[in-house]
């Protein structure tokens, strides 16, 4: 049964997480009737469309030296024109990727939006993160307790939590990605540039259009949940802008079976039950991520599998912050080295974010300076301690018969 986060606002991690930023006031098209912004959409859709078709037409008609198909096409009755046009329109929109994942998106354009999600035992398995396109995970303590942030763009998870407190740190990330954070409240260093304008969020805390709900089989503060309907409902009805300004990442395809090593396992040793493992499966290229031993299943369902096409370890000290609370700081701007995992294979390079322009993304480049080109799935990005350790091991490919 759902209930209201406000009905549980004795959390005590939720009553020290102040001062709370005020919701936005909804944009004037947000005001607008119902009926109004639904003959908006569908003009701006009519035109979209009709511009494309005029393109595909153009180019159609251009390609009558190109052979007997070309031809004909350009010379099309009006009626099947059209139907021609459709499905070109059709096929270029297929063609469009997520710039976090490169894979193909039914809305490429829309705006990500990050999930701050508790990595502690008592939620596991958490619901959201085989349906994210990209994913953050650092420490939230000194003593390496690690939380995560999940970003959404082209999938739409119906059940998404434990949602908790948000940090300094993931909001500078997120804003490189130019996405809108929802939490469930969060440090003094966050709550305060919040407060003062410098983030767009969606925070528990004030519930903005309903856009979290706590669950009965789980004890506060961990019982926090959303979905992603609810919270792109949330970020329209606030005004915010809903198309994206990340201009995205390189990618490329997988490759061929006969390319990819036999195998083998990277391990993140953080402490305890937040110790990661990932174990490469050459069948899918992908790498499936466990936690503590335990193979992590989405909570959505409780079977779907969590593996990312490629994990990127960023080396950044951690630190206690200035202020109130004990929270600390990774050193996740500037720059330092990193080692991407994919296709079986390791790529050391460097990683740098600007230290003054929060919304300028980090940069992954290889040894010779070059920018990665990610493998097209699901990234997990890690922000780990130069005295944490971090192995692969890769398992010798069969002895020829």
């Amino acid at each position: 049964m759902e209930q209201n986060p406000q009905s549980q606002n004795s959390d005590p991690e939720l009553r020290s997480e102040a001062p709370i930023s005020k919701a936005a006031a909804p944009s004037p098209f947000a005001r607008r009737p119902w009926w109004r912004r639904k003959e908006a959409m569908i003009g701006g859709a009519i035109v979209i469309l009709l511009i494309l078709g005029a393109g595909v037409y153009a180019a159609l008609r251009s390609r009558g030296g190109e052979g007997e198909k070309a031809g004909v096409f350009g010379n099309l009755p009006l009626s099947e024109l059209a139907d021609r046009v459709a499905e070109e329109v059709q096929e270029v929109a297929a063609t469009k990727t997520s710039p976090l994942s490169g894979v193909a998106c039914g809305h490429p354009d829309r705006r990500a939006i990050g999930v701050m999600l508790a990595g502690d035992p008592i939620n596991r398995p958490v619901s959201g993160f085989a349906k994210a396109d990209w994913v953050w995970e650092l420490p939230v303590l000194t003593n390496d307790v690690t939380r995560l942030t999940a970003f959404y763009q082209c999938n739409e998870p119906t059940d998404i939590g434990s949602v908790r407190s948000v940090r300094h740190d993931y909001l500078f990330l997120a804003d490189g990605l130019d996405a809108i954070v929802a939490h469930w409240g969060g440090s003094y260093h966050a709550l305060n540039r919040i407060a003062v304008g410098e983030f767009q969020t969606i925070n528990a805390l004030t519930n903005p259009y309903n856009a979290f709900f706590r669950k009965n089989n789980l004890p506060a503060p961990y019982n926090g949940f959303t979905t992603y309907e609810r919270l792109w409902n949330a970020l329209q009805k606030l005004g915010y802008r809903q198309t994206t300004e990340f201009k995205g990442y390189d990618f490329k395809d997988d490759p061929p079976l006969e390319e990819r090593p036999a195998g083998g396992t990277l391990t993140v040793n953080w402490p305890g039950a937040f110790r990661v493992h990932y174990e490469y499966d050459t069948a899918t290229n992908r790498y499936q991520r466990f936690w503590a031993g335990v193979r992590q299943v989405d909570g959505e369902d409780n079977k779907t599998r969590v593996a990312p096409s490629a994990i990127i370890v960023v080396r950044a000290e951690n630190r206690l912050a200035d202020g109130p609370g004990g929270y600390n700081e990774m050193s996740i701007e500037g720059e330092g080295d990193m080692t991407v995992y994919q296709d079986g294979k390791t790529i050391p390079g460097r990683w740098k974010k600007n230290v003054l322009n929060k919304r300028d993304p980090m940069i992954f480049t290889n040894q010779q300076g070059e920018p990665i080109r990610f493998t097209r799935g699901q990234i997990w990005a890690m922000a780990v301690e130069p005295h944490i350790t971090v192995t692969w091991e890769a398992l010798a490919a069969p002895a020829a018969p």
